[in-house]
């Protein structure tokens, strides 16, 4: 299924609530093959729509569940700059890095991590640079 194009509210919907441009390249990929459901795995996911996790999200919508606090876990904390684009499978996601230049996208890979844990080790760099990856796609 081919999803619309997300509209330009949608991509500024996303922008201001991380605080970090999305990557023209990114953005060129929305506008050619629509909001997501293409790719990889179970697909990329849409922006604010489009195409869903099986859990009924959006990569806007797990960005602002992943920045919730833990009652349960006080050391969680997302990474701000991280926006969730892909899920795999398991809870892990392929995230992009916003803040960096070259936009590195970041697996997160949350099993084996819990309450106490350290979360950082559950954050690591898959592919140094974003353009080369989407270029697979």
């Amino acid at each position: 299924m081919r999803f619309p194009t997300p509209t330009n509210e949608e991509i500024a919907e996303v922008e201001s609530t991380i605080g970090y441009s999305l990557p023209s390249a990114l953005v060129e990929l929305y506008a050619k093959r629509g909001n997501g459901g293409f790719g990889p795995d179970y697909g990329l996911l849409g922006l604010g729509s489009g195409h869903l996790t099986d859990q009924g999200d959006t990569a806007l919508s797990l960005y602002r569940i992943f920045n919730e606090p833990d009652t349960e876990d006080p050391g969680w904390a997302w990474p701000k700059h991280l926006l969730p684009i892909l899920h795999v499978g398991c809870a892990i996601h392929y995230c992009i890095d916003l803040a960096s230049p070259d936009n590195p996208v970041v697996k997160f890979d949350p099993n084996g991590f819990g309450p106490g844990g350290d979360w950082q080790a559950a954050f690591s760099v898959a592919f140094p640079k974003l353009e080369p990856w989407l270029g697979g796609l």
